[in-house]
């Protein structure tokens, strides 16, 4: 954590799949907090392995996102749950992958609390929070509601 006057200004790693949460982040929620950005699960490693993140600010949908940086098994997912389609299943891996990263981080023993911007609906937000520990959700771009979940999970 650095400090600025006195304050600790916490370590706010943002997960998306384009730059307008980081845009937000850095108008709303700096100085709090200082931002790094992440656009895939392999970038999200590589700022864990080179900075210490106090909490996350995920984008639940990757869809502009190249298919090649997405992590999740498209094919198995077809299998599972589409019948088949590859189609289907790669929208379910773009419209899934915010979770998808944070599982991933989860296994790997990054347990730093999350924010999504998202409206979930109650049980899955409770599910997610079973699932993934520290895990809050903001219906939208609120800063204060924001800044209130981040300071929850972290």
């Amino acid at each position: 954590w650095g400090r600025r006057g006195g304050d600790v200004v916490k370590q706010l790693l943002v997960i998306e799949d384009g730059s307008e949460y980081c845009e937000f982040a850095r108008l709303f929620l700096q100085p709090q907090y200082a931002i790094w950005h992440a656009t895939s699960a392999a970038s999200t490693l590589a700022v864990l392995a080179a900075q210490t993140i106090d909490v996350f600010l995920i984008d639940l949908r990757f869809d502009r996102a190249p298919t090649a940086g997405l992590i999740g098994d498209v094919s198995a997912t077809a299998a599972q749950l589409f019948a088949g389609n590859q189609g289907r299943a790669l929208r379910y891996v773009q419209d899934q992958q915010g979770i998808l990263i944070l599982a991933d981080l989860r296994r790997r023993g990054f347990h730093q609390g999350a924010v999504f911007v998202h409206d979930f609906p109650a049980r899955r937000l409770q599910n997610l929070q079973k699932l993934y520990g520290a895990v809050r959700a903001v219906p939208t771009f609120d800063a204060v509601a924001i800044r209130r979940a981040l300071s929850e999970v972290s």
